[in-house]
């Protein structure tokens, strides 16, 4: 089996601990697609990136970030530190979106994305990473901060 990444806030951390993974709308599947599915969604150790994005998305719709002009990069490090949070678990219930032309896959579902219609039992979590250990193994880029992060920060606090 192979092993995949959740991310979420660390605050959600002890409802998974007791429910596990629930399917559910996430806020940006529902902003772009209205009559998304409920999903669980994770990505391969690959697609380490599109678990930054999520979680810096989590951080601004739930007022975690102090968002201003100033905002750099060890501002970001730091709000990943205090509220993301990866789960690493093994599962044979979900999919792989593997290319666009591949039929059957819920529209929200982007390519090179892993879901499931069903719960993760919270046996089959192995691990979770929070803190410097989870940011020393996503190793987000300044580069990235500067030309996808930032920008997304800024209009999704605005957006509130």
């Amino acid at each position: 089996m192979q092993k995949l990444y959740h991310c979420t806030l660390a605050q959600n951390l002890e409802s998974i601990r007791k429910a596990g993974l629930l399917p559910r709308k996430g806020l940006l599947a529902e902003k772009f697609y209205p009559d998304a599915e409920k999903l669980i969604y994770a990505v391969d150790e690959d697609r380490k990136g599109r678990l930054i994005a999520i979680i810096t998305g989590q951080m601004a719709r739930n007022d975690l970030v102090q968002w201003s002009k100033s905002y750099q990069f060890e501002d970001f490090k730091n709000d990943l530190i205090t509220h993301g949070a990866v789960v690493v678990f093994q599962t044979t219930a979900f999919c792989c979106r593997r290319n666009c032309k591949e039929p059957g896959h819920p529209p929200s579902v982007e390519v090179g994305d892993w879901y499931s219609r069903e719960s993760v039992s919270n046996k089959s979590i192995e691990r979770e990473m929070v803190g410097q250990e989870m940011l020393d193994w996503l190793k987000p880029h300044e580069m990235d901060f500067i030309y996808r992060y930032r920008d997304r920060l800024r209009s999704w606090c605005a957006g509130k």
